[in-house]
């Protein structure tokens, strides 16, 4: 499959138009600068509350090198279980829509691209390929006393169409061997550096190990006091108002990374196509089904901004707990992510975050010694 034919005239001049044909349609739309030519979509002026970022593509040559490699190594990564049948028989390939995996790899490649990864699209797909490099793992954490169960964490592989190759599992495991998950994390590592995207429940268990649990989470409170210093830098319960559970996992991701010699973070609250697809999608729905635009407009104004805050709150949550966290850069001082560094094993000044950071910290010590 010549993956370049591909993305220059299919994937490129139907993002032009505000969707990708990949089977189903993925509603992505962006400009195209490659080395000073510009190809410009009128989506603006078609869809109003649509932001059209621009590829900016000023070493080609380079750009085509890597889009290849990140293609082949995602056709490596994935299995075939993240793409539809007809896909895979080739019963829809054709010479004018060209729908196969290589088209909704690029397509979700930009999917996931922020504002400055489309300014820096080198920078990204050199990115974008050292994140399939990671490893996925599985440790038995032992027993937290302040939980009463057992914990274990695992890296493992997520879906092409999230966020990120990779997903930090955090399972909670009472003494008579019931089992939950914390919320998920996406995230992903280039050069020491990790990327972090989403946090995702996907729990849906309300078994009374669960709720009994559950409960306990809310000893990350210990240690927070929202009237010093919160309520004049963030705004009144700004800080106070994090999920217990989001807090919790990424306290254990922030450290499980540190043991990986990770000590840079990016926390990525916003991807502008995710942000374009729902806006067509809502359109769409108008016109189509009738129903009211701003409302919808409304709806998901205030979803984004809720997510936006929420994901954003937690790391800023966790740097007030953690004295060897520094946040270096807020968003959209230099680009749209929180920048987060750590200079040491993470520490708090709450016991529940201590010791779930010191079980990790304990186990993966262990392991390294016995390799």
């Amino acid at each position: 499959m010549d993956i370049l034919d591909i993305f220059y005239n299919h994937v490129i001049k139907e993002a032009l138009t505000g969707r990708v044909d990949c089977y189903f349609y993925y509603n992505i739309v962006f400009n195209v600068i490659i080395e000073d030519k510009m190809l410009s979509s009128n989506l603006e002026e078609v869809y109003e509350d649509v932001i059209i970022p621009t590829l900016n593509i000023q070493n080609k040559e380079e750009f085509d090198r890597l889009l290849i490699i990140y293609v082949n190594k995602c056709l490596e990564f994935y299995d075939n279980s993240n793409f539809h049948e007809e896909i895979l028989n080739g019963t829809l390939y054709d010479e004018e829509n060209k729908i196969c995996k290589e088209k909704m790899i690029l397509t979700l490649l930009f999917a996931n691209a922020s504002l400055n990864d489309f300014a820096n699209p080198i920078f990204y797909l050199n990115r974008r390929i050292n994140f399939l490099d990671s490893l996925t793992c599985n440790y038995d954490l032992g027993y937290s006393d302040i939980l009463n169960c057992n914990l274990a964490i695992s890296v493992t592989k997520d879906k092409i169409n999230n966020e990120t190759p990779y997903q930090f599992v955090v399972t909670l495991i009472s003494l008579d061997g019931s089992t939950f998950e914390l919320p998920r994390i996406k995230f992903a590592v280039s050069e020491n550096k990790a990327y972090i995207y989403a946090i995702q429940n996907y729990n849906k268990t309300t078994s009374s190990f669960f709720k009994k649990t559950n409960r306990k989470f809310y000893k990350v409170n210990e240690g927070f006091n929202k009237d010093e210093d919160n309520n004049e830098i963030y705004g009144d319960g700004n800080l106070n108002d994090v999920s217990s559970s989001f807090l919790l996992v990424a306290n254990m991701l922030i450290t499980y990374l540190i043991t990986q010699k990770v000590n840079e973070f990016y926390v990525c609250p916003f991807l502008i196509e995710r942000w374009n697809s729902k806006v067509i999608a809502n359109h769409i729905k108008e016109k189509y089904k009738n129903i009211d635009y701003n409302e919808l407009y409304k709806f998901q104004l205030n979803i984004q901004s809720n997510l936006t805050e929420k994901f954003l709150r937690t790391f800023l949550r966790l740097n007030y707990h953690c004295d060897n966290l520094e946040i270096k850069e807020y968003p959209m001082e230099q680009d749209s992510n929180l920048h987060i560094v750590s200079n040491n094993e993470i520490y708090s000044n709450n016991l529940l975050l201590n010791e779930v950071s010191y079980l990790i910290i304990k186990r993966l010590k262990t392991n390294n010694l016995k390799k």
